[in-house]
């Protein structure tokens, strides 16, 4: 047996999704005011971290700037004014990933061999504006604008703190193929990272974190949605309860796990561009449990949410890990 295909000796903290087949329909996006059926607004939430959140600003900083004296120099968490945040952009990013996940939605972005990955179009096949898959309709690709807007969330309650994140290697897909391909050398899925009881080694410099129990609250708006695309986004935010968020660096050691928790939403009435006032209908408590499970109902009835792919999800990113599962505490 080729070197290649020796099992690991260390369980690996993350597990595949299988791919699933694209299914392209017709789709719109803000060329057109669509009604009935259609949907456009708001949601208000709060993340909170349930391990230490590590988004990264990409430079250094001296501890004292960061109310941090007991190091000299740290690598310091994003801030907008100040305060520590979460962009908009890694929001949507994640919530994206586990969008095409579950849907029958093709692979936007991957370093693979393209021929490797199961299912996925020839290039002359790939999705357009007028008619794409479900994940490519809402979050946009090239010529498309996204009909979902992630603001930045800023952090509302909590404190950084800093954290001896272990050193970890970079994903070697193409080297360690018993683990990412079949025999047959197919890439087996989508790799998310499981939750669990985050690593540190004190070897290592600090870096700043967001604190466990810390609360960030942030805003998405989505516009000309159907009743399933928005079940999908609802559930890839994690919003049944039966997924928690992985975010920012330091996933393989457990960082990074975010609960969503929606606070409301507004929903604009299908004739509000003709009315002199605001239109708008406020979800909130036990009516917003109703309205996010009627939504996600649409999607399952329509099979953007499909069994084999949420399952196996749930399996991974489910809520239990966080207690059961010990991380790697060195480099794998």
């Amino acid at each position: 047996m080729s070197r290649d295909y020796e099992r690991p000796t260390v369980p690996k903290p993350y597990a595949f999704v299988p791919i699933a087949v694209p299914r392209k329909g017709e789709t719109v996006g803000h060329e057109q005011i669509l009604g009935e059926g259609y949907v456009s607004g708001r949601l208000v939430y709060q993340l909170r971290a349930l391990t230490p959140i590590f988004v990264a600003s990409g430079g250094y900083a001296l501890g004292e700037d960061v109310r941090h004296k007991e190091a000299p120099v740290v690598r310091a968490c994003y801030r907008v004014d100040g305060v520590p945040t979460i962009p908009g952009s890694s929001l949507k990013g994640v919530v994206r990933s586990v969008a095409e996940a579950i849907s029958p939605s093709c692979v936007t972005v991957t370093r693979l061999d393209r021929r490797l990955v199961p299912h996925q179009p020839k290039r002359r096949d790939e999705c357009q504006p007028e008619k794409a898959c479900p994940a490519c309709s809402i979050f946009g690709r090239m010529s498309r604008m996204s009909k979902v807007f992630f603001g930045d969330a800023r952090l509302a309650r909590g404190e950084t703190q800093l954290y001896h994140l272990p050193a970890l290697y970079a994903p070697r897909a193409h080297r360690a193929r018993a683990t990412y391909q079949t025999k047959e050398g197919q890439f087996k899925g989508r790799k998310f990272y499981y939750h669990g009881r985050p690593a540190e080694d004190p070897q290592q410099p600090p870096v700043e974190v967001i604190a466990r129990g810390s609360l960030i609250r942030g805003t998405l708006s989505f516009e000309n949605l159907s009743g399933a695309e928005l079940g999908l986004l609802f559930f890839a935010l994690g919003l049944d309860g039966s997924i928690v968020l992985k975010l920012g660096g330091g996933k393989p050691s457990c960082l990074g796990s975010l609960q969503v928790e929606p606070g409301q939403v507004e929903v604009l009435a299908p004739d509000h561009f003709m009315q002199a006032g605001p239109a708008v209908e406020i979800y909130e408590g036990d009516d917003l449990v109703a309205f996010i499970g009627e939504k996600l109902q649409q999607a399952l009835a329509e099979r953007l949410i499909l069994k084999e792919q949420s399952s196996a999800l749930r399996k991974i990113l489910g809520r239990h890990h966080l207690d059961e599962r010990e991380c790697p505490a060195g480099m794998y």
